[in-house]
Order: C-alpha cells, then structure tokens, then sequence
C-alpha cells in the first residue's frame, strides 16, 4: 500500500510529521510530489519531492494527503486541483488539514459533504457551502478526511484509522497516547 504526500512552499510540517511517522513504522510507502523541484516547509527546511505532479498517476496510491498552510496561490493552480480530482474520481481517500481543505472546496469536490478546516479569511469562505461545516475537529465523509489544524494528532489517528495500520483499538489508544506523552509510568 502507497500513500502520497502534496508538498508546498510553505506547508505546515507539524501537521503531518506524526501522521509520516506512524505510516512510516508501518507497512504504509511514502511518496511526497509537489509542483516543484524543492519546496520550503513552515519551519525552514527545504525538502525535495519524489515526483513532479506532471509525473503522478493516483491510481498508484490508496490516499493523497494534503498539509495545511497559506491557500494562496495554490487554490487557483489547476494542476494541483486535477490530481485532487483525480484521487475524487477514483474514490480514493484524500485528507487534507487547517487550511488544505480550501484545495478541496476550490475542486467543487466537497459538493454536499461534512468538512472540518480552519479556514475563516474571507476571500476563501466564497468557496464552502457553510452548512456542511462540521462542528468537529476531524471530519470522515466518503472518501474525504478534513481537520482543523490543532487537532493533527487526531488527524493522523484517523488517517491511520482508514489505512487500517492499527492492530485494534489498543494500538490506536496508546499512539495518541505516545503523541500526548502521556504513557509514562
């Protein structure tokens, strides 16, 4: 099994971090594409991508997953909003983060569905349907995983959860635990 990971200038790395490292200690491969050939994360870092998007093929992968971070200009740039379109069309899983959800909303993908984000500025609201906003943190509709940006650990357990990476609810309790530090004893 294969997941994706988009890459931007400027995504918010802390929002997946837990989430790569979970899917990195299981059986789950990480591939990462953006639209460029190095991008710079929130915190600094330059990282180089796998792929190019030219060079993606969704049918490849069980699950696109989205950092979030500033929309702008990415809510307008089409090739990323074909993959995203893409994945939709496959019924394969997108989760997308804080404001990643924008990517989704701009695709016309989130049409009547529940949706978390933590997107309020008013030049992207034109794109949400306000009554499908979700009072939860973390949103599971169909084929789509939405979260407000503080609950990333949540995030990724539910993430985890639809990859079926836990080996019952146990495993899925002490990783949020881990993530919490709260397992000393």
């Amino acid at each position: 099994m294969k997941v994706l990971f988009f890459l931007y200038d400027g995504y918010v790395d802390w929002e997946i971090s837990p989430l790569s490292y979970m899917l990195s200690i299981s059986d789950i491969a990480i591939e990462t594409v953006a639209l460029t050939e190095e991008v710079t994360h929130k915190g600094m870092f330059k990282i180089m991508p796998d792929l190019n998007i030219e060079d993606c093929d969704p049918s490849e992968y069980e699950m696109l997953i989205i950092p979030g971070g500033e929309p702008a200009p990415l809510d307008k740039e089409e090739r990323l909003l074909d993959l995203i379109r893409k994945f939709d069309e496959q019924g394969k899983y997108i989760a997308a983060i804080c404001g990643a959800p924008t990517f989704l909303a701009a695709t016309g993908i989130l049409r009547e569905r529940k949706y978390s984000t933590s997107i309020e500025e008013p030049e992207y609201l034109h794109y949400f349907d306000q009554t499908f906003k979700s009072e939860s943190d973390v949103t599971v509709c169909e084929n789509l995983i939405t979260a407000e940006g503080n609950a990333y650990i949540e995030f990724s357990v539910a993430v985890g959860k639809e990859l079926k990476i836990f080996e019952d609810r146990e495993d899925e309790l002490e990783t949020v635990l881990f993530f919490k530090n709260q397992l000393r004893g």
